[in-house]
C-alpha cells in the first residue's frame, strides 16, 4: 500500500510539472488550493503535500506558508560568448545552482559533419554523450557532445563521477580547454526536447554549435546544444 501511495503522488508532481513546462501555470500563477488538488487527483492532503514538497525541491514552485503554492519564475541565464565559458562558473556567477544530468552515452563512428569539424578521417569513432543541463533544478539546455573515442574512450564513466565535462577532460589530461568557434541559430523544438526543457513545442530554443580545442590547438570536443529560448540569452562582448 505504501508502494501505491508513492506512485500517486510522484505521478500527481508529474502532471504538474507538465502543465509547468507547458505554460498552463505560468510563472508566478498560483496553484488552486490543497483541497482543490486534492478533490483534483482523488487523493488526501498528504499524499498531495508529497507532491507539491517535490516540485518545490525540483525548484518548480515556491511554497509561501500563510499565501499558498506559487509556480517560481523561470531563472534567465545570461550566457557570455568567450574563449574559455563554463556552465558551472556561468551560474555561479549568477547565484544559480548548476547541476549536469548524463541522459546517454554511445560509440560509433562519425559522420560527416562531426568528422570534419574534429578533423578526423570519415568513420571515425567517437563518443557521444547527450547532456541535460539545469539552473535551480530548471533544464535550461540539451547538449550533444562529439569526442573522439581513440583518445576519450571513457569519458562518459568519468562524466557520471564528475558531473563536468570540464572536469572528465581533465582525466584525460586535457587541463584546460578554449572554444575555437560557435555557430547559434534558432528553431522548433522537436517534442522530445520540449519535454526535456520542459517548455511548450511552439516556443523556439536556441542552438549553439561549438568546436573546442586543447591548449595545443587540437579539436576536442564538437557540441551542439539547444536552449529554452525564453531562459538563455547570449552576451556577445568586444
Amino acid at each position: 500500500m505504501r508502494s501505491a501511495r508513492v506512485v500517486i503522488w510522484q505521478r500527481i508532481a508529474e502532471v504538474l510539472a507538465a502543465e509547468i513546462g507547458s505554460g498552463s501555470l505560468p510563472p508566478g500563477a498560483r496553484l488552486p488550493t490543497e483541497t482543490v488538488l486534492a478533490k483534483r487527483f482523488g487523493v488526501n492532503r498528504h499524499t498531495l503535500r508529497q507532491a507539491i514538497g517535490a516540485l518545490s525541491t525540483a525548484g518548480l514552485v515556491s511554497v509561501q506558508h500563510g499565501r499558498g503554492t506559487f509556480v517560481r519564475p523561470a531563472p534567465l541565464v545570461e550566457y557570455p560568448l568567450g574563449a574559455r565559458t563554463r556552465f558551472s562558473e556561468i551560474l555561479s556567477r549568477q547565484s544559480l545552482m548548476a547541476d549536469g544530468e548524463l541522459l546517454a552515452a554511445r560509440e560509433g563512428p562519425a559522420s560527416a559533419e562531426v568528422a570534419e569539424a574534429l578533423g578526423l578521417p570519415d568513420g571515425t569513432p567517437v563518443v557521444v554523450l547527450e547532456i541535460l543541463r539545469r539552473a535551480d533544478g530548471l533544464p535550461i539546455s540539451v547538449s550533444t557532445a562529439h569526442l573522439p573515442a581513440p583518445r576519450f574512450r571513457g569519458i562518459d564513466t568519468a562524466f557520471r563521477e564528475t558531473n563536468s565535462i570540464t572536469a572528465a577532460l581533465r582525466t584525460f589530461g586535457v587541463a584546460d580547454y578554449t572554444r575555437r568557434n560557435t555557430r547559434i541559430w534558432a528553431r522548433m523544438p522537436t517534442p522530445e526536447e520540449a519535454v526535456l526543457l520542459r517548455q511548450r513545442g511552439d516556443v523556439p530554443v536556441l542552438v549553439m554549435e561549438t568546436l573546442n580545442q586543447d591548449e595545443s590547438g587540437q579539436a576536442i570536443e564538437f557540441a551542439i546544444s539547444r536552449s529554452a529560448g525564453q531562459r538563455v540569452q547570449v552576451l556577445v562582448a568586444n
